[in-house]
């Protein structure tokens, strides 16, 4: 998992300085999301969910108190708002951290939720967030990120007419490891390299369970064990059977989670269902097996 989006949207540094996915690893980095006022930053993923359901949102509220150091801030009041849905709240644990489940439209599209906290001085900090509405019948087709050509090269067209191809009939996510306060420039850059839109995920992220607080609203638990992502996306979109990557990493997650591997070159991703292509260019001529 490495290329192009290390070279063309944020500088590639290493598993012990930066973590895989981790969210505390990445959030001094959170002002690029627009959601940075008053010395606060939000840090909220990209959701994605099938329609007529329920997104749940996770997300972090820190406070610039020190030169770099952004600490967690604990009993925060936080607003979900998707379109003209009701309006969700949720308060931070001791981690900064809070969630909640919001309605999602019945036709299926793109739309975008607010994430607002206002404290006691006045001081508000806002985010806007995409969300993806799937039909849960469509089938998924699941992208490493991390292995796409870098926009210089000659397979970065082939890449993404190939992509263009396969999005007429599936959705497409992509999954990083790079952190959520980068997947704005990753947005950037896919549609500056015209590739098909969709949700930008994290391999690993935090596990949370749903408890019913105060009037049987939903409460999102954090916990701080990791865990990966794509068997958790597959229990919701059942239709994601195919992984497109270039091997390492990203073919051993596709594999571990049953989804068969599309792998461009001629990399080992283990015992696997494999379908591959010698390079990008005959996947763009050739399309899905």
């Amino acid at each position: 998992m490495g290329g192009w989006f290390a070279q063309r949207v944020w500088p590639h540094r290493s598993e012990k300085e930066e973590p895989m996915c981790r969210m505390p690893a990445v959030l001094v980095l959170g002002a690029f999301l627009g959601g940075c006022a008053g010395g606060y930053t939000l840090t909220v993923p990209d959701q994605v969910a099938p329609a007529g359901r329920e997104a749940t949102t996770v997300v972090r509220v820190q406070r610039h108190e020190f030169w770099v150091l952004w600490l967690p801030v604990e009993e925060a009041a936080l607003r979900f708002r998707l379109g003209a849905s009701p309006q969700r709240g949720a308060y931070t644990d001791k981690l900064g951290y809070a969630g909640t489940t919001v309605a999602v439209p019945d036709e299926p599209g793109r739309y975008a939720m607010t994430v607002a906290h206002l404290d006691r001085q006045g001081d508000e900090v806002t985010a806007e967030i995409p969300v993806y509405v799937w039909s849960p019948d469509r089938p998924v087709l699941a992208v490493d990120l991390d292995c796409l050509p870098p926009s210089w090269s000659d397979a970065a067209a082939d890449a993404a007419k190939g992509l263009r191809g396969m999005a007429e009939s599936a959705n497409i996510c992509y999954f990083t490891r790079r952190g959520v306060a980068a997947h704005p420039h990753a947005h950037e850059a896919l549609r500056n390299g015209k590739y098909p839109d969709g949700p930008i995920l994290l391999w690993q992220r935090e596990r949370w369970h749903i408890v019913r607080g105060r009037w049987r609203m939903p409460k999102v638990v954090v916990e701080t064990r990791l865990v990966s992502e794509l068997p958790e996306f597959r229990k919701r979109f059942p239709s994601l059977q195919m992984g497109i990557c270039t091997g390492g990493l990203a073919g051993k997650a596709f594999a571990e989670a049953g989804v068969k591997c599309l792998v461009i070159g001629s990399a080992g991703v283990g015992p696997a269902d494999v379908s591959r292509y010698k390079d990008w260019a005959e996947f763009a001529a050739k399309g899905a097996p």
